[in-house]
């Protein structure tokens, strides 16, 4: 068996191929959560972006694949939850990163809270925001949302945000390896049905 491949994608993922500058457009990473009928879900999100400059009226932009269950939820309940992760939460990634809601209770054993829409935030990161959809775009692949923020708090105010440029060069490589086989399965699902000129 031939695992050249796999390891030249855990060199890129760790940083040893030259960085590709569209990598820099990653934001911090971010656990998004809904709800549902059978309880809430979060998923590693790396696509949160602001979209207000009026301070009374905050937005943010979310990206998620519609491969994500997370991404279905938030269509059904018209809110979503945003978690800015802090470095001591690398390890939730192994959770909501590499495990479906679909398959079971993803969340069951991790340290919770519940928002006002019952969205779930997980404390020891930097803070989190909550919010309503506002309009949902159609991406093919993906859809982003944009969100009305409706709850907000800063938990640690020294805390770093995790950043997958940093954690990638930490982790494991089983971790890596394992990552990389998801994001190129959902790479060519994307592939199929993404808007594109």
């Amino acid at each position: 068996m031939n695992r050249e491949p796999e390891f030249e994608g855990v060199r890129r993922m760790r940083g040893m191929v030259a960085p590709n500058v569209l990598s820099a457009f990653w934001t911090p990473l971010c656990a998004v959560g809904s709800h549902g009928e059978r309880g809430p879900n979060a998923q590693i999100c790396v696509s949160v972006f602001g979209a207000s400059i009026v301070p009374d009226r905050p937005r943010l932009l979310v990206n998620l694949s519609k491969t994500n269950y997370t991404c279905d939820l938030v269509r059904k309940s018209g809110t979503l939850s945003v978690t800015l992760l802090s470095e001591a939460q690398v390890g939730l990634l192994e959770t909501l990163g590499l495990q479906s809601g679909r398959d079971g209770d993803k969340l069951a054993g991790l340290e919770f809270e519940l928002t006002g829409h019952g969205d779930p935030v997980f404390p020891g990161g930097v803070g989190f925001v909550a919010g309503e959809v506002i309009e949902a775009f159609d991406l093919g692949d993906a859809r982003a949302y944009l969100v009305a923020v409706r709850e907000r708090e800063t938990w640690a105010e020294e805390a770093r945000p995790m950043r997958w440029q940093e954690v990638r060069e930490t982790i494991g490589e089983d971790f890596l390896l394992r990552w990389l086989a998801k994001s190129e399965r959902e790479q060519e699902a994307a592939r199929r049905v993404m808007k594109w000129r």
